[in-house]
C-alpha cells in the first residue's frame, strides 16, 4: 500500500539574535501548519509539526532528507510552509532574475537551491506536493504599493478585513534585514548556494508546488490564517473538493484578490496520473474496471423536434446512465451540483434502475428533457456512467471525470435549414499575440473575426474570469479588460487587423500578473451579439491563449553592488506609479511614502550613492 508522510512548518516568529534584532512577528502561520496537519491526519498521512524554534534550518533539512530515505515509488510527501519569505543574491547564476528565493526559518534562511537538491534525493515515482504560504519579492516600493492598495474598500473586502482591522501584515522578510544577514553570513550562504545549486542532479520524483502568490507579489497574513491558506481551506471544504491539482489551484486563484495570485509550478518527472488526482491523495488511485465507458454522438444536430441518439458502451456485463447538460461544469457535482435544474441538466440515473445492454447500444434522449435543454440553443454536453450494479454505484466510472468536465464532448445545435458552416467569412474567429510581451510595451494582437464581422477583445490575469456565469462577479478593472464595454464593437476595413490594448488597461493588468490570458468575440452586428462566436468558449476557459510579461532587468555594470536590482526595480515601480514625473522627482516621491522614517530613508539614499559611485560612467 502506498505510504504518505507529511511535514508542516509554521513560524509566527524567528530568533532575533540571528536576524539582527528582527523577530518577524506574524499571527496565522502556526494555525496554517496545524490546519494543514489536520487534513493530512484525516487522510492517513504520518505527519509531523514544526513551529517557531523547532523549525531550524538543520531540523527542516533533516526532516525532508529522512523522508527521502523512507519513501519509494508510489509514495507521497506533503510538505507545507507558512512564514516569511525572502530573497538573497544568486551566487551561482542559476536564477534568471539574479535572486534566490528563501524560506525564513528560525535560525537561518533556507535557499531554494537547497530544496531543489533535496528533491533530487527522492526515488523515482515519489509524489511531492508542496504548499508555500509566503512571499519573496522584497522591494520597498512594492511594500509601499501594497500598503496603499489594502486601504481601499475593494481590497479590504478581498482581504476579509473591516475598517477597524489592523493594517495587514505581509509574509515578507524586510529586504534590508535579509540583505544585511546575507552580507554578515556570506560565507555560509554562498557555500550552501554553490554546493546545493552547482551541478544539479536530476529530479526523478514528481513535485507539484502551489505557492501563495506570484514571485513579484506579496502574501497576506491574518489573525487566524494567511489569506492563501484560508482560501485553500475554503475550497477544500473538508474534503468535498473533487477536482485535480490544476483545478484546485484555479479554484483558489478565482477567490483571491488580483494582487495575490497563487502560482502552480511543477519540477522533476512528469506524472500525469499524479497531476490528475484529487489533491492530497496518497499514492495512486484504485484501478479502474477494464475499459473506460464510452459514449458518442453527432458533432452537430438540428435543433428541432427529433431528439439525438447516442452510442454507448459501458463495458461487458455493466449498466449505464447518461447525462446531458447545457454547461459542462454541471458535471462537477461537488462544486456545481446545486446549480443544476431540469432546464440545464438531464440524467437517466434519476429514474432507477440503470440502463443495460447488449453493447454497443443506442440510447435516444427522451422528448421532454430534449425540448427543455435545446431551448437555449448553443451546444449540449454529454457523458456516460458505468456501474457493475443496476441500482447502485458499484465500481463506478465515467467517460469524462468531474475534474475534466470542461473537455466533455458536445453536440453543436444548428437551426433547422441552416448551414453548419461558421457564419460570415466561412472561418472561425482567430486572435494571436507573441508568447512574451515586454513590461514597458503595450501589447498588440492580430485579430480576424471573419470578413465583414465585428469583434471584441478580452484580456485577464486569470482564465477563470472568462467563465461569466461562475466568476463574472469577481471581475474588476484590475483583473479583467473587455473592449465590448464600449459600443460599437470594433471593426477594420480588412482582416487580419491589429488591435492594441489601451494603455490604462495595460498598466492595471500588468501590475498584478506575470501572465495574461486573452480571447476574442466575433459578431455580425456592431451593437449586439448576433451569430456571436468566440475563440475560447467559457467552458474551455483554461485552454485560453496567453503571453508572459517580461519585466525589464536592472542595468548591469562593472562593480555594481548586490543592492542594484531591488533599488532599480523600486525606481521602476515609483516611475510606473507617477510616470508624469522625471526619474529624480519620482524617486524622491517614492522615498517620501516608502521610507517615512529618517533611518530607512538615509539607509536607502546611502546605498543609492554607493550604487551610483560604483556604476560605470
Amino acid at each position: 500500500m502506498p505510504r504518505g508522510l507529511s511535514i508542516h512548518i509554521g513560524l509566527n516568529s524567528v530568533d532575533p539574535a540571528k536576524y539582527g534584532g528582527w523577530d518577524g512577528q506574524l499571527s496565522g502561520c502556526i494555525n496554517d501548519a496545524r490546519d494543514m496537519k489536520a487534513i493530512a491526519d484525516q487522510l492517513g498521512y504520518t505527519s509531523s509539526l514544526m513551529t517557531d524554534s523547532q523549525a531550524t534550518g538543520a531540523a527542516v533539512v533533516q526532516a525532508i532528507g529522512q523522508a527521502a530515505q523512507q519513501l519509494s515509488g508510489g509514495d507521497t510527501l506533503l510538505l507545507t510552509y507558512s512564514g516569511h519569505g525572502g530573497q538573497v543574491p544568486d551566487a551561482n547564476g542559476d536564477e534568471a532574475d539574479g535572486q534566490d528565493e528563501t524560506w525564513v526559518l528560525w535560525d537561518r534562511m533556507l535557499i531554494d537551491d537547497e530544496l531543489f537538491a533535496l528533491w533530487s534525493r527522492f526515488a523515482a515515482g515519489v509524489r511531492i506536493f508542496l504548499l508555500s504560504d509566503s512571499c519573496h519579492s522584497g522591494t520597498v516600493a512594492k511594500m509601499m504599493q501594497y500598503s496603499e492598495m489594502t486601504q481601499s474598500p475593494v481590497m479590504q473586502k478581498a482581504y476579509r478585513r473591516t475598517a477597524r482591522s489592523l493594517p495587514p501584515k505581509f509574509r515578507l522578510a524586510p529586504w534590508e534585514t535579509t540583505h544585511e544577514i546575507y552580507q554578515r553570513d556570506a560565507d555560509m550562504y554562498k557555500s550552501l548556494q554553490w554546493v546545493a545549486g552547482g551541478d544539479r542532479a536530476a529530479v526523478v520524483a514528481s513535485v507539484i508546488l502551489i505557492s501563495g502568490c506570484q514571485d513579484n507579489q506579496l502574501s497576506s497574513d491574518g489573525a487566524r490564517n494567511g489569506l492563501f491558506t484560508e482560501t485553500l481551506l475554503s475550497v477544500w471544504d473538508g474534503g468535498s473538493f473533487s477536482g485535480t491539482y490544476s483545478t484546485f489551484h484555479g479554484a483558489i486563484m478565482a477567490q483571491m484578490p488580483a494582487s495575490q495570485t497563487p502560482n502552480l509550478f511543477k519540477v522533476g518527472t512528469a506524472n500525469s496520473a499524479f497531476e490528475s488526482e484529487k489533491p492530497f491523495t496518497i499514492g495512486g488511485t484504485a484501478a479502474q474496471p477494464a475499459g473506460r465507458p464510452s459514449i458518442t454522438a453527432p458533432a452537430q444536430f438540428t435543433n428541432a423536434s427529433t431528439p439525438p441518439t447516442f452510442t454507448v458502451n459501458p463495458g461487458a456485463n455493466r449498466y449505464y446512465a447518461v447525462e446531458v447538460t447545457t454547461n459542462p461544469y454541471f458535471f462537477n457535482n461537488a462544486q456545481y451540483g446545486s446549480q443544476r435544474t431540469d432546464d440545464s441538466f438531464f440524467a437517466t440515473w434519476k429514474t432507477p434502475p440503470f440502463l443495460g445492454g447488449p453493447y454497443p447500444a443506442s440510447y435516444t434522449m427522451p422528448q421532454a428533457p430534449w425540448d427543455r435543454l435545446r431551448a437555449g440553443g448553443g451546444a449540449l454536453y454529454y457523458r456516460v456512467w458505468a456501474s457493475d450494479a443496476a441500482t447502485s454505484w458499484t465500481n463506478a466510472a465515467s467517460s469524462t471525470a468531474d475534474a475534466q468536465a470542461a473537455s466533455a464532448p458536445s453536440i453543436q445545435l444548428t437551426a433547422a435549414g441552416a448551414s453548419t458552416a461558421v457564419p460570415a467569412g466561412d472561418q472561425a474567429p482567430t486572435i494571436q499575440a507573441p508568447d512574451s510581451m515586454p513590461y514597458g510595451t503595450t501589447p498588440s494582437f492580430t485579430v480576424n473575426p471573419g470578413a465583414g464581422r465585428f469583434y471584441a477583445v478580452e484580456v485577464t490575469i486569470n482564465p477563470y474570469y472568462f467563465m461569466t456565469t461562475e466568476y463574472g462577479a469577481q471581475r474588476s478593472d484590475d483583473n479583467f479588460f473587455a473592449s465590448w464595454k464600449a459600443r460599437p464593437y470594433l471593426s477594420a476595413p480588412g482582416y487580419p487587423a491589429t488591435y492594441t490594448v489601451p494603455q490604462s488597461a495595460w498598466e492595471r493588468l500588468r501590475s498584478t500578473g506575470q501572465r495574461l490570458y486573452y480571447r476574442m468575440w466575433a459578431t455580425d452586428d456592431a451593437n449586439a451579439w448576433r451569430n456571436a462566436s468566440c475563440t475560447t468558449p467559457d467552458a474551455q476557459a483554461l485552454q485560453a491563449r496567453s503571453f508572459a510579461i517580461a519585466r525589464e532587468a536592472a542595468p548591469e555594470g562593472r562593480g555594481t553592488p548586490d543592492i542594484a536590482t531591488p533599488l532599480y526595480n523600486a525606481c521602476l515601480h515609483a516611475m510606473a506609479i507617477q510616470d508624469n514625473m522625471g526619474a529624480s522627482e519620482s524617486f524622491t516621491a517614492f522615498l517620501a511614502v516608502a521610507a517615512p522614517d529618517d533611518s530607512r530613508r538615509a539607509y536607502i539614499q546611502r546605498k543609492m550613492k554607493e550604487l551610483t559611485a560604483a556604476a560605470p560612467r
